[in-house]
């Protein structure tokens, strides 16, 4: 089996622990520590007999063989993400007039639509450094008296705030592991729905994932999945961060810090103080991913390749 095979099937194989059969050019976007042309995909999967022993495709997607069920199950998935699209635009719309957010974006099965009905919506958000307590309050509390955010019971098409970093500390490479496919995946599939222009520069910062994936190109977002900002957002958060950016700002921002902080310190089941990079709180970043699945879905993805060493 040629190395292009390889990478294409072993591309194929971490998708299908997701569940998610894939295109061509999906194929070649995420292909897996492989360099190359669209063209030669397409050419591999047309006449690659070796690849065609672990493989099949309908519809022009591409999947395990016995695995034909999940070209329907794709579609489902599809249109329940455009669903969470649509609310979380909803949502973006009010947190745009909050200070010092620079980006909010989708992020994990949602960013390649794949998220299933009953699930969350995950959001990654880039704040102005100093300002991260102050933003994640505010952002927390909209969320929660507009009923939006995810708490307790309430997950189905609730937000999920589990992620925000300052746009000082945009290289998440310190957050990796060894051979962590699922967080460099993760990163490529971070969509910006709200940017003021920071989104091109948190992608330059974590070019490292190019090692995986080589031929992946910067999201380009469709019109329609986009929140802009409108003159009352603009000039309200503007007015806003003018009279905050200044030292009793940086003063409240403190005060929000320890409100936070407190309240965060009665979870006695946190993973926050034992060093584990699945939570991450301090000024420049609050992660906050309690029930982190990396480990399991890498050591799944590199058991099942083992064959074809």
């Amino acid at each position: 089996m040629s190395e292009l095979e390889k990478s294409i099937l072993k591309t194929i194989i971490y998708f299908d622990i997701f569940n998610y059969p894939m295109t061509v050019f999906e194929i070649w976007k995420y292909l897996y520590n492989y360099q190359c042309e669209l063209i030669d995909v397409v050419k591999c999967l047309s006449n690659g007999d070796n690849i065609k022993r672990y493989i099949e495709t309908k519809d022009g997607l591409y999947f395990l063989k016995g695995k034909k069920e999940l070209i329907y199950s794709r579609k489902s998935k599809r249109d329940s993400s455009i669903s969470k699209i649509q609310i979380i635009k909803k949502v973006v719309c009010f947190l745009r007039f909050i200070p010092f957010i620079k980006m909010i974006a989708i992020s994990g099965s949602i960013g390649y639509f794949n998220a299933k009905e009953d699930s969350d919506i995950d959001i990654f958000i880039i704040i102005k450094d100093g300002y991260v307590w102050l933003a994640r309050f505010f952002i927390t509390l909209s969320t929660h008296l507009s009923g939006k955010r995810r708490h307790g019971k309430k997950i189905k098409n609730r937000v999920c705030l589990n992620f925000y970093i300052s746009d000082n500390a945009m290289d998440l490479e310190c957050l990796a592991y060894e051979n962590d496919i699922w967080f460099a995946y993760w990163l490529l599939t971070v969509v910006p729905i709200f940017d003021l222009g920071i989104y091109g520069d948190f992608y330059n910062s974590n070019k490292w994932v190019n090692k995986l994936a080589k031929n992946h190109i910067k999201h380009d977002v469709a019109k329609y999945w986009k929140v802009n900002d409108n003159i009352f957002s603009k000039n309200i958060r503007r007015f806003i961060e003018l009279l905050l950016n200044s030292g009793f700002g940086r003063l409240f921002n403190s005060f929000l810090k320890g409100v936070q902080l407190l309240k965060m310190k009665q979870n006695k089941n946190s993973k926050m103080n034992n060093g584990d990079n699945s939570v991450v709180v301090n000024d420049f970043m609050l992660k906050f991913h309690e029930n982190d699945m990396r480990a399991h879905y890498n050591k799944m993805f590199f058991d099942r390749i083992k064959f074809l060493s």
